[in-house]
């Protein structure tokens, strides 16, 4: 569950990170530098994004959450029911 609420932080702070222009008061040289750097780091934001969502989607599409319900669903079921026989 932990991971489901780290994703997306994770990505708006990145797009928050990413969305200006960063001020360089540099040389000429180390500007031209650091202006290449944002570019870098946007185009690793918008790779991290896509994986993220193609990895949700995967586990949306799954079979996983659904088998994962069922087994809690039975398995409360039958604990339930041995307490019921346990106790009357």
């Amino acid at each position: 569950m932990r991971l489901f609420l780290a994703l997306p932080v994770l990505v708006v702070v990145l797009a928050m990170v990413l969305e200006g222009p960063a001020p360089t008061q540099a040389a000429p040289e180390i500007s031209s530098t650091f202006e290449r750097i944002p570019d870098k780091l946007k185009e690793f934001g918008n790779t991290l994004e896509d994986k993220a969502r193609a990895a949700i989607e995967t586990i949306k599409q799954s079979d996983i959450p659904a088998k994962t319900r069922n087994w809690f669903s039975e398995t409360y079921s039958k604990l339930k029911e041995r307490l019921k026989t346990a106790f009357s």
